[in-house]
């Protein structure tokens, strides 16, 4: 965006660090989108690969890309806040480096925000990538429920599918506002959409226009190098990080403006809904604190 010009309708954040794989590929997808009045914000968390050329040279082509670059690796949270932060538009979506769009995400999410303006978030249907580009399985997101009337409705439907990727929907910049900016943890997209949801309906479109990446690599970020990636300078032994998860929950509704009645109703969802399912999360935090497990 040129010093001057009005603000886009959509700005896209795209953090990266080290992603020359699948960069260019999403970069040039974003760029297709049928919908032209928008802003690509990249942030390059200090990349020592080719991604800070790949970059420079499709920002240099449009001007709708900006090139952001910490020489340092602050972290994926620190990094997801920054595309945030320095974007625009009124209406927002992050997008992963691996993942794809179809030329109408981004106009059908619009779309449907137009239509329903209680809504805080609009998401298409999903399907899955591979490394390889191979579209496979949809994500049975059909009916997620996600718009439901009552917050605490839309949490017990949130828990039960375990529908993180829509945070990678189109989002409106208010409703981020009102919440709590991203926590340097494991499961910060799920206490985000708690908050989002505490705070109206999200919509799903039935445009399967979003492609979630799934590769080996992913697999392998668990435990202490999923903590290390929030927050590169975590104390990993002692960072319990699905205990923390499980009282962030607690905390996300109670920041809402919720009345104390619907918000002790969305209380009750995180137990039933998403701490006892994963008990042997908690185990592996005392575990890991204890030195028993890595």
């Amino acid at each position: 965006m040129t010093r001057g010009a009005p603000a886009p309708v959509l700005s896209f954040g795209l953090p990266v660090y080290n992603g020359e794989r699948f960069l260019e590929g999403a970069l040039q997808a974003l760029l297709a989108q049928d919908l032209e009045d928008l802003e690509v914000v990249v942030s390059d968390n200090g990349s020592t690969d080719g991604t800070q050329e790949i970059c420079r040279a499709v920002a240099a082509a449009d001007p709708r890309v900006r090139y952001l670059r910490a020489e340092t690796n602050h972290g994926g949270t620190w990094n997801y806040r920054r595309v945030l932060e320095r974007s625009a538009a009124p209406l927002f979506s992050w997008a992963a480096v691996d993942d794809l769009w179809l030329p109408t995400f981004a106009s059908s999410c619009v779309r449907a925000l137009d239509e329903r303006p209680d809504a805080v978030l609009a998401m298409t249907r999903a399907r899955l990538v591979d490394g390889d580009g191979t579209v496979t399985d949809g994500l049975g997101d059909a009916d997620l429920g996600l718009d439901a009337d009552a917050a605490h409705e839309r949490l017990r439907r949130l828990f039960r599918s375990q529908a993180s990727h829509v945070m990678y929907g189109v989002i409106r910049r208010s409703a981020l506002a009102r919440a709590r900016p991203l926590r340097p943890m494991v499961g910060d997209d799920i206490v985000l959409l708690t908050e989002l949801l505490c705070q109206g309906p999200a919509v799903v479109v039935d445009d399967r226009a979003f492609l979630q990446r799934r590769v080996p690599e992913q697999l392998s970020l668990q435990g202490q190098e999923q903590v290390k990636w929030h927050a590169p300078s975590a104390r990993v032994r002692f960072a319990f990080p699905q205990t923390r998860l499980n009282l962030e929950l607690y905390r996300a509704v109670a920041t809402t403006r919720l009345p104390l009645r619907e918000k002790a109703r969305c209380w009750t969802q995180i137990v039933p809904g998403w701490v006892l399912p994963r008990w042997r999360g908690m185990a592996r935090d005392v575990a890991t604190a204890a030195g028993f497990a890595g």
